[in-house]
């Protein structure tokens, strides 16, 4: 989840691309005002001839950030565009304090797209997308999905305690695949921090 980018509400707005439409494919007219990033992913799925869920980056559009997740077919095509709908807003107070809702906007839809007779339908949302069931349950009923992936960014306050329980339960619920992928974190143990202090 905003791989492009910091991931602070301050600079959403400072890394945010215009990206281009759904259908979109290197032919098109639009290819030429491509975001960089963009283009990065196309380039990657045509190179491998693979499908690419390219986690977020932050979208600017008329002026409204979102948080949105692009998805291309193996030729490079741009088949699905998602963005997130439910924005993560906390305060625990002695933690953390992050408003998405302060910066971003949040997406009106669900996305699904056809990953052909290999993966069948697959249903995609962002981090906190993955919070709610009623979201999953409609990919899953409406758009038959068998896999669901949400890229995210859970952080390391609320993250442990929910991260990979909302994998299982949205996997369970629906019957299907959940795919998610997350930042690499190095996280050091008590020992090692120690250490680190006595030779500093």
């Amino acid at each position: 989840e905003i791989w492009n980018s910091p991931y602070a509400t301050s600079a959403f707005a400072e890394y945010a691309e215009v990206l281009p439409s759904v259908g979109d494919d290197a032919s098109s007219t639009e290819s030429s005002l491509l975001s960089p990033s963009a283009q990065l992913l196309r380039q990657h799925a045509k190179d491998s001839n693979m499908w690419i869920v390219g986690g977020s980056i932050p979208e600017n559009e008329n002026g409204k950030i979102y948080n949105t997740c692009l998805i291309f077919d193996p030729s490079g095509k741009l088949v699905a565009k998602h963005r997130k709908v439910h924005l993560f807003d906390i305060d625990v107070p002695g933690g953390i304090t992050f408003k998405e809702s302060d910066t971003l906007s949040a997406g009106e839809g669900m996305t699904a797209f056809d990953g052909g007779e290999a993966f069948g339908m697959i249903g995609v949302g962002i981090c906190y997308d993955i919070r709610f069931p009623e979201y999953a349950l409609l990919l899953g009923q409406k758009h038959q999905c068998n896999i669901l992936i949400y890229p995210g960014a859970f952080n390391m306050t609320t993250g442990p305690a929910h991260w990979e329980l909302l994998q299982r339960a949205r996997a369970v619920d629906n019957q299907c695949y959940v795919l998610s992928a997350s930042p690499a974190r190095v996280v050091q143990d008590e020992s090692a921090a120690a250490e680190e202090k006595k030779i500093s």
